[in-house]
Parts: structure tokens; C-alpha cells; sequence
């Protein structure tokens, strides 16, 4: 009788431990250097490689939920750059003609734009006098909105451009 309940004992503990092991990843908090890495990228301050990012927002928030627009789309929870709550995180795939990271903040794109001047001391400036502009800093970055709250993104073509000299 021993040896039956031992035995039903360690294969309920397997079940278990294989139930755990098969279950989704919980998201984990990101590293230290998310900020600098991802809010750099978003500044257009470093080079953009869709896969090094994609690897990286899997490896911080687990993988994709979604893969839409020509892009994989990452929820985030607990994320917040320049103190401002970020909601989602986008990285090109194969499909894009751009290489970009994007994100999206559970705040206004005014609110956005002072808090990263507040942090950082980059400003952005709106392109016309609408009442959604898109706000871009020297680097290239883009805040726009979306519905009410905001989007920031950095994107490169992946194609070289010819200069005007060149034919």
C-alpha cells in the first residue's frame, strides 16, 4: 500500500511540475538596461535590427501576441519609460519595408513629449499647427497620436537611397 500512495504521490508532483512547465511565461520584469536599450532605439539614438529587438522584447516580455501591420506586436505590463506607462511594443518583421521599433504609452503625445524633454532634454517638435500633429525630434523619432493617448516610433528604410548625384 506503501509503495501505491508513494508512487501516486510522485506522479501527481510530475503532473504538476510538467502542468507548470507547459504554462505560458508569466512577464517578468525587464532588465535594468530596458530603458536604455529600447528607449534609445525609440529616440532613433541607436541602430535599428528588427531581429536583435525582436529577441529582445521576447526575452523581457515574452513572446508576441500578435503579428499584425508588419510588425510583432508585444503586450507590456508594469513598463513604463521617462516615467510614462507603455502599454505595447512593435518591432518590424520580414515583411516591412522599414526596420522600426515602436510603442505605444497610456498618455498623451504632449504629455509623452514633456516627460522624455524632462528626462532627457530631447525635444520634439510638431511638424504643422493641427490639433494632432506629429511630433518628430532632430534624430528622427516620431510621437503621434493614437485616439487619445500615444505612439513613438523610429523608423528606417531598409533600402539605400540614392543621393541626388547619383543617377
Amino acid at each position: 500500500m506503501k509503495i501505491a500512495s508513494r508512487l501516486t504521490t510522485r506522479l501527481l508532483a510530475l503532473a504538476l511540475a510538467g502542468a507548470a512547465a507547459s504554462a505560458p511565461p508569466a512577464q517578468a520584469a525587464p532588465q535594468p538596461s530596458f530603458g536604455i536599450e529600447v528607449g534609445n532605439a525609440l529616440l532613433c539614438l541607436n541602430q535599428l535590427n528588427s531581429k536583435y529587438f525582436y529577441d529582445y522584447l521576447v526575452a523581457a516580455l515574452g513572446p508576441p501576441y500578435k503579428t499584425e501591420g508588419g510588425a510583432y506586436w508585444f503586450k507590456a505590463t508594469n513598463v513604463s519609460l521617462w516615467g510614462m506607462q507603455a502599454t505595447d511594443f512593435l518591432v518590424n518583421d520580414s515583411s516591412s519595408q522599414a526596420d522600426f521599433i515602436g510603442a505605444y504609452f497610456n498618455t498623451t503625445p504632449v504629455k509623452l513629449t514633456d516627460a522624455i524633454k524632462a528626462a532627457l532634454g530631447i525635444r520634439f517638435t510638431a511638424e504643422d499647427e493641427s490639433a494632432y500633429p506629429v511630433r518628430q525630434s532632430q534624430a528622427g523619432s516620431k510621437i503621434v497620436y493614437n485616439d487619445t493617448n500615444a505612439k513613438m516610433y523610429c523608423a528606417k528604410s531598409k533600402f539605400l537611397v540614392p543621393g541626388p548625384e547619383q543617377p
